[in-house]
């Protein structure tokens, strides 16, 4: 966004810009202490108070964020991206009242605001006021009706206060906008899963078959370029994703006594069973021999399919040879037997940004730093996906 401040001289600018600079590389410290010689020169900054203050908040550090931006604000009161940014962190520390006040005031001077709503939803979601968040959802779709997190987040409400088929309905509506969600088919399944338990009538055959196909080739994304001084960074919203029953995987008929034969590996005269032969598969890892990792990760699993950590490691490798739709699928086995583990989450949506599927990598990055908030990955991943989604909509 363009600033409003007073013309920036040069020093001040080089300090902004080497601050920024380091919060592209994770280097939020030193964010912090670029930031703090430009505001010494300058205090009134604020895009610089909060670009700080999102460092601040990279470290963990969100009381002190938020009294950045409060000395933002006390500069230009109304400024929506820091009453956003705000919001955010307060609501992190739990204070909710506070950062629904954020939205509030956000709302009062632009009505028409649907991500505003969705966060007071998101937000009221968390504190188990159900009600009040399918409100604030549907001001949200009243604005904005083709965002299908909103409406994966209005169903996930509408199964917490046990309305079953409005929510059904809300998921479907969806998938109409992006079919290509798995965490919203999952919530659908799990919500017609609900409505069977209660006795009603559901073909769920007919509805795993209306599965969509993966696509045969996505052309790979374009580089994103750094953000250039001195332009606010705004923090990304994080989606409400909720707890999915992952389905399991079946394990292969393999008698654990025997180890399979494959003539490619004799070569390497490896015996042992899963254990050695994934330990085998890292060393060609670390040694950047990918195939060969990859054809004892291929073993391992055939003697015990059910090893989250095997299936992470032949995606990492099919990574490296940049085969990222066949990752994809490991990534996705290993999420099957351990559906919490952030990492296996990082790696998913680092194969689904590479791959250019923006939108389902921000969403899965989104899912990691729920499950570990302190992770910088996650963080990193969130900020260069919606980098790309905003240069994709110039």
């Amino acid at each position: 966004m363009a600033t409003d401040d007073p013309v920036i001289d040069t020093e001040v600018h080089k300090w902004i810009n080497k601050g920024n600079m380091q919060i592209e590389s994770s280097m939020y410290n030193d964010a912090i202490q670029s930031y703090d010689k430009a505001l010494g020169i300058d205090p009134k900054l604020t895009e610089v108070l909060n670009n700080k203050a999102l460092a601040l908040a990279r470290t963990g550090r969100y009381e002190d964020a938020i009294q950045c931006y409060e000395k933002a604000l006390e500069i230009k009161p109304e400024d929506e991206e820091v009453l956003y940014n705000k919001g955010i962190a307060l609501a992190i520390l739990g204070k909710t009242s506070e950062a629904i006040g954020c939205y509030d005031k956000i709302l009062e001077k632009n009505p028409g605001d649907a991500s505003a709503w969705c966060s007071k939803g998101d937000i009221y979601f968390e504190s188990g006021k159900y009600e009040e968040a399918l409100h604030e959802y549907d001001r949200s779709i009243e604005i904005n009706p083709k965002d299908e997190t909103v409406w994966n987040n209005r169903g996930l409400t509408l199964v917490k206060l046990n309305r079953l088929p409005e929510a059904i309905e809300s998921y479907d509506k969806a998938l109409e906008i992006n079919p290509t969600v798995e965490k919203i088919w999952s919530n659908k399944g799990l919500a017609l899963t609900k409505m069977k338990q209660t006795g009603e009538s559901v073909d769920l055959q007919k509805i795993a078959s209306s599965l969509p196909k993966e696509e045969d080739a996505i052309p790979e994304r374009e580089k994103v370029e750094t953000i250039p001084a001195p332009e606010m960074q705004k923090e990304p919203e994080v989606p409400v994703l909720l707890e999915t029953a992952p389905e399991k995987t079946v394990p292969l008929n393999i008698d654990p006594g025997t180890e399979p034969s494959n003539p490619e590996l004799e070569k390497y005269a490896v015996t042992g069973k899963s254990k050695e032969y994934l330990i085998k598969g890292n060393a060609f890892f670390n040694e950047k021999k990918y195939a060969e990792a990859i054809d004892f990760f291929d073993i391992s699993l055939q003697l015990e399919s059910e090893n989250c950590i095997t299936w992470n490691n032949k995606g990492l490798a099919l990574a490296r040879e940049e085969k990222y739709d066949e990752a994809l699928v490991c990534y996705g086995k290993a999420l099957e037997i351990d559906p919490d583990d952030y990492i296996y989450l990082n790696n998913k949506g680092n194969a689904l940004y590479k791959l250019g599927e923006i939108k389902m990598a921000l969403k899965t990055f989104g899912l990691a730093f729920e499950k570990n908030p302190e992770n910088m990955t996650s963080i990193k991943g969130m900020e260069l996906c919606i980098r790309s989604l905003k240069q994709a909509m110039k």
